[in-house]
This record gives structure tokens, sequence and C-alpha cells, in this order.
């Protein structure tokens, strides 16, 4: 019964807090005074309320406290690294050991902020000490960015700004991020408080077009939209524009991308000279200091005139900053407002030209690449694709072709029929971009010596089938002429009486009629005639009438 008691006790001192038989259960390390405390024993409290801010690299803990820290009461803080899910020993948190506060700023090295640490801390008072109290947290979810520091030089008329950024080489939570970091920056006139944001700002840049002898105040931000972070301001500066300067600095400082890249400005005055700048974009990410990093474009130094051909030392793809400068003597205005310039967008191609030749039954199309009359033309820096598009005079229907090479066979055309022509480029890569078309071009193929003798042949053969239908068709004629219109005509007896029927008394016969003969008394006449030799003949009289039948010769009658 006594055993049973005992338990149960136990138990519900466990039960409590008031006593743990396995520390290493709930994380804790093990006590160094022993497992059990004697009934009636004060005990320490465990701080309350333990937390971490991480602000860049620094790392605060902060914990709460009931009563006033004495010189009695001292803190001891140890953390823990979890690698590869594995948890290690606890190690000694370097000045955070038996320290009098409740605030303790650290730092760690060789730290990954995406891996989790453990912390606790306890509270001692001589050989006493409290129970751990344990927090966990990983440092990217906590971490904060701090204020830049920023440093400002005035100018005429603009304010020069260089802004440290929080991540460091040797810094542990930024480390591998500092060239993620972007700027935002706020600036208004003092006088009149009216906010202006600029975004992007770099870590060392130039403000421009500010009022001389004006007094500005300007706020710095740091960011880091990869992890869509967002720091916290810097403490405000304010900054007097100098007076304005002895020469004015170039203004309208802009790049003309067509074919090649050609840098103009304006200046007020005349007979001066220039000088040209350029900087790599990215010596504006990778370093606080690029002031060294200019270089000057060597055809664009001591100019007069007021452009300048960057062809030389602008390459394919990149960022790039240019400035220029004006000299009068030993007088030299301030540099013109950076001009930032990115090839990948705003390169413009000129639409090529094309020259057509005919041959046999295909045309030959010569392509002259944009600025290839230059020194320098862009085919030199980009891959150019040409697409050539040609339809006949007299269709709307467009036929297209494509090809890498500067001449292109457009073949299985018609002979004489005009074609017309007309080509564009196109960048051969992701950007779709591409120039407007060029000249029309117009033409016709001719024969070649093949062509003309078919066409010859066939001119010959074609007379010749002229020649030989027109005879036929002569032949022909005359045959229906003989049938249908014959030339002769029958004889004159056969037209006496033959129109005197109807057609149809010819062709039809009614029944046979017999023909009634009347004998008359006729006188016959004697006559003698005496005819060349001497001798009387009887003349047989006839009757006019041949129809009549009748013949008489001296006392006869004849009737046929």
């Amino acid at each position: 019964m006594l055993y049973l008691i005992l338990s149960v006790v136990l138990v519900l001192l466990v039960a409590s807090g008031e006593l743990s038989l396995f520390p290493f259960a709930t994380g804790e390390p093990p006590r160094e005074e022993g497992v059990l405390r004697r009934k009636g024993e004060k005990t320490l409290k465990t701080p309350q309320n333990v937390s971490v801010e991480i602000i860049d690299h620094n790392f605060i803990l902060k914990w709460n406290w009931d009563n006033e820290p004495t010189s009695d009461v001292t803190f001891s803080a140890y953390y823990q690294k979890l690698e590869s899910g594995k948890m290690n020993n606890w190690i000694k948190l370097i000045g955070c050991q038996n320290i009098i506060g409740t605030k303790y700023n650290f730092t760690l090295t060789n730290l990954n902020i995406f891996e989790k640490i453990r912390e606790h801390i306890r509270s001692e008072k001589g050989q006493e000490t409290s129970s751990w109290n344990v927090i966990q947290f990983a440092p990217f979810q906590i971490a904060q960015i701090g204020p830049p520091e920023v440093q400002l030089e005035a100018e005429d008329p603009s304010i020069k700004i260089n802004i440290s950024l929080p991540g460091t080489a040797n810094s542990s939570v930024w480390a591998t991020d500092i060239s993620n970091f972007t700027c935002s920056l706020i600036i208004w006139k003092n006088s009149s408080g009216v906010e202006k944001i600029r975004h992007n700002v770099f870590s060392r840049d130039k403000i421009n077009n500010l009022s001389p002898e004006t007094t500005y105040c300007l706020k710095v931000q740091a960011r880091l939209p990869i992890l869509k972070k967002i720091g916290s301001y810097n403490p405000i500066f304010c900054i007097n524009i100098t007076a304005k300067h002895k020469l004015p600095r170039p203004e309208n400082v802009e790049v003309d991308p067509i074919n090649n890249y050609i840098l103009k400005w304006n200046y007020p005055y005349e007979n001066m000279k220039f000088q040209v700048q350029y900087l790599l974009g990215y010596f504006k990410r990778i370093s606080t200091d690029y002031s060294d990093k200019w270089k000057n474009v060597s055809a664009c130094e001591n100019i007069r005139s007021r452009y300048c051909n960057l062809s030389k030392v602008i390459t394919k793809d990149g960022i790039y900053y240019l400035r220029v400068q004006a000299l009068n003597g030993t007088i030299t205005s301030l540099w013109s407002a950076e001009k930032k310039f990115d090839t990948r967008t705003k390169i413009r191609i000129g639409p090529p030209s094309i020259e057509v030749k005919p041959n046999e039954d295909s045309f030959f199309v010569y392509i002259t690449v944009p600025g290839e009359s230059e020194k320098k033309p862009l085919s030199q820096d980009y891959s150019l694709i040409y697409e050539v598009t040609y339809w006949e005079n007299d269709s709307n229907i467009e036929h297209k072709m494509k090809g890498k090479q500067k001449l292109l066979k457009v073949s299985n055309l018609k002979s004489l029929v005009v074609y017309c022509f007309k080509a564009r480029a196109l960048l051969d890569d992701d950007s779709n971009k591409s120039t407007q078309f060029g000249n029309v071009v117009c033409s016709k193929i001719t024969p070649g010596k093949q062509q003309k003798t078919w066409i010859i042949v066939i001119c010959f053969l074609i007379i010749i089938g002229l020649i030989f239908i027109s005879f036929c068709l002569k032949v022909l004629l005359k045959l229906v002429k003989y049938v249908f219109y014959p030339s002769c005509k029958p004889p004159s007896n056969m037209y006496e009486g033959l129109f005197d029927q109807p057609l149809k008394s010819l062709l039809i016969t009614s029944e046979e009629q017999t023909e009634i003969c009347i004998i008359e008394k006729i006188n016959i006449i004697e006559l003698e005639e005496t005819n060349k030799n001497g001798k009387n003949d009887d003349i047989c009289s006839k009757q006019d009438n041949h129809d009549s039948g009748n013949c008489s010769n001296e006392d006869e009658i004849v009737i046929k």
C-alpha cells in the first residue's frame, strides 16, 4: 500500500512538471544538481517569452524575467544545429554565459539559413538553476533586412549616392544574395515635403535633374524580390545642391540602335569637344565602388560632333551605361546623366535590301544585310534569318521562304510572268523580333537558249498547222459549193415549161391522159427549089410547133 501511494505521488510530480525523469525527451540537457529535489525546496523560475530576432547578420536573443535582474541571478544559453536531419551536440553560446540582462546580441558563422536551429536558456543563482526554455527556428523565416548605410555627395544638379547593402561576403545570412538586392529611394524637397519615389537605385548611383541651391531629403530601403523580403528605411538624410557649374552637362543622351549603336546628345554651345565613357552593367551589381571601371571610347575622345559610334565597344548581349562630358580647353562639365542601354530590348534592325536576277525557271535573290555598308554590320553580332516573300504581279497569293544565307533561289516559276519580291530579317532567338519589309522588286523570267529553241519549233508547228487547216477548209468549201451550189446550167430546152407547172406537178404525176389528135385539111403547096447543083428537092415543111409531130411530103401526110 505504501509503494502504491509513493508511485501515485511520483506520477503527479512528473505530470506537474516539477520533476523530469527523462529530460532528453523534451530536448533539455540533464540537470547538474540531480533529478529529484527535496520536498519544499524553492526553485528558480524559467525565463519566459524567449524569442530570436535576426536583422541582417545580427542575432538578438530576448527573454522576459518576472523580477528585475540582480547580480545574484544570471542567464546562460546554448544552441544546437540541425544538419542533414540530425541534431548536433549542444554548444555554448559564446558571450552568453552567466550574463545579467534580458537581451543578448550575437552572430553565427558557417550558417545555413534554411536549416533549423534550437536554442535554450535558463536562469542561474549560485548552485541553483532553473529548467531550460527551448525554442526552435529557421533563420530564413525570421530574418529581416536592416536599413542600408547611405553616403551622399552633392553635384550640380544631382546627388551622388553610395549605398552599403546588407549582403556582404562575410555575412552569415545574406552571403548568397549579394547580387539580388535592389533598393528603392524616396526623395523630396525639404521645403515642400512632397515625396517622389524612385525604384531600382544601385549601390552607387546618381539622382539627376535636381534644382541647384536646394536642400533635398531622402531615405533608402533595401529589398530582396527573389525572397519576397522588404527591409526598413535608413534614417533620413538631407543635403544641399551646390551652385550651378560653369559648363552645363550634355543633355538628352540617347542611343540610336538601328543597324549600329550611335550615341547622340544635345548641347547648347557650339565649338565644344566631347568625350564618351561606358560601363559594363554587371559592375553595378557586384561592386560597391565602380568609379574606376568606367572606360573611355577611344573613337569618341575630343570629338566635336554630337554623336558617337559605339559599335566597337558594345557587343551582342548585355547592359551598358553611357555618359558624355563636355570639354572647353581645361574646363570640363560634369558628366551627363548615365544612359542605360540594354541590347536585348533596345536593338532595332533596319530592313534589308534585295536584288533579283532571273535564271531559266527561277530567280536568284541577293540580300544585303542591314548596316552592311557600315564598318560593323549587325550580322557580326546577331544571327539573322531572312524571309523572302514573292507573288505574281497580277495575283494576291503570296509565297514565303526562309534561310540564313544571303543568296536564296526561288525555283519552279513561269516564264514571261512578272514576279514581285520583298524581304525582311528576323533575329534567330526567342525574342521574335523582326525588321520591316524592304523595298519591293519586280521582274520576269526571259527565256533562255533552250527555251527559245522550243518556242521557235512550237511557232513553226503552229504555222504549219494553220496552213494545213486553211487548205482543208478551202477544199471543204469547194465541195460544199459543188454539191449545193453547182456552177453549170442545164440546156435551154429544159427550162421551157419547167416552171409552168408547180413543183408538185413535176414530182407527182396524175393518172395518164389520152392525147387527142385532130386531123385538119391542109393545102399542099408544091414548091420547087433549085439548089446549087441544079436539082429539085422536095422540102418538108415543118410547123413552128415542135410538139405537133406533123410532116408533109407532096400527097401524103405523116403523123408521128
